[in-house]
């Protein structure tokens, strides 16, 4: 039996704008989610909500949803249309098609059991699918006795995201697989992963994450919706979210609050004018702002995960109660993929 541990992660700055070739600072967040595998004849996996039932199927059946699954992203890619792969793997068909995927790639031909443990909230922009990527591939690898490094695993997981994104930005991924603050920008012909730990040693600290509600949309249904905006109107918001996020680097390396704050809040802003926030998102980011802190959407929006930020912490934490919401306080930059 293998054990394995993976953190969700949250963009400091970055959601959207990476997609298209700005960097993004992303952190590891220490909720985690926890894959224990082990060799078996067939594959079998627990329900999301139910961690004593099991789904149980032959190899080739797995095999066989990874295959049709990978075929339908292609399909999906060339008519730039990924409705039919959203709908394939919607649920515990994810697991399914990902667990075929990974067997194929890693030359695996027994089964495995695995079950799996997240403490992350589905669509609440904390990375909750490239978390279960991460560690599906980690755990499966390891329970088979296939050592694979970071890059290997990450590489992997990624495959697996653009089955639940079509075509996501590869960061979110990394933050789970790498751990702590990375530095990561789309390239070719290799993406730029830079880890920030040398430059940004200190711990990020008074940040609080604040739920509101499940997104109605996926995030490949929000990333298709500012795809198809005007083109300038985008890309100047775009730009300016990628010009912001090479600021933010230097002024963290000389914790630079003030300005990180006003960062946060413009971040937001921009955001909100791509048309990825929800009226419960527009409410806590004014209200944290009329208090003198910043806030701002995670991930791809719609709903899900806000990230706060005040000096003085407690009045946060009582603002975002006093608002009907339940504040969560966690360490940012923390570990990434590990074998327990």
């Amino acid at each position: 039996m293998v054990r394995v541990s993976v953190p969700g992660k949250v963009h400091l700055i970055g959601e959207h704008a990476v997609v298209y070739g700005e960097p993004a600072i992303l952190a590891a967040v220490d909720m985690r989610t926890f894959v224990e595998a082990e060799k078996a004849d067939e594959v079998s996996f627990n329900h999301f909500t139910d961690t004593e039932h099991f789904d149980t199927f032959s190899v080739e059946e797995i095999l066989e949803a990874g295959r049709k699954a990978e075929e339908l992203w292609k399909e999906g890619f060339e008519k730039k249309d990924f409705s039919h792969i959203f709908s394939f793997v919607k649920g515990n068909d994810f697991r399914k098609a990902g667990i075929g995927i990974i067997l194929d790639r890693l030359g695996i031909d027994s089964g495995v059991k695995v079950q799996v443990d997240s403490k992350l909230p589905m669509g609440s922009g904390l990375g909750s699918s490239s978390s279960i990527s991460v560690a599906l591939v980690k755990a499966i690898a390891e329970a088979h006795g296939k050592s694979l490094s970071k890059e290997e695993v990450n590489n992997l997981a990624y495959e697996l995201e653009k089955l639940k994104h079509g075509t996501p930005s590869g960061g979110d991924n990394t933050a789970c697989c790498f751990g702590g603050l990375v530095w990561f920008q789309k390239a070719s012909p290799k993406n730029i992963i830079q880890p920030l730990e040398k430059e940004i040693s200190h711990k990020l600290e008074n940040f609080v994450l604040v739920y509101t509600k499940a997104p109605e949309k996926t995030t490949g249904e929000l990333v298709s919706l500012v795809r198809n905006l005007e083109e300038n109107f985008k890309d100047q918001r775009v730009k300016h979210i990628g010009k912001m996020a090479h600021e933010m680097r230097e002024i963290l390396k000389h914790k630079n609050y003030s300005r990180m704050k006003e960062i946060i809040n413009e971040t937001h802003k921009n955001l909100s004018e791509l048309g990825v926030s929800i009226p419960e998102m527009e409410q806590i980011a004014s209200e944290v702002r009329n208090i003198g802190g910043a806030a701002k959407l995670c991930g791809a929006g719609g709903g899900g995960t806000m990230l706060c930020w005040h000096e003085d912490k407690q009045k946060l934490a009582n603002l975002i109660k006093d608002l009907g919401y339940t504040p969560w306080e966690t360490e940012l930059a923390v570990e990434g993929v590990t074998v327990l």
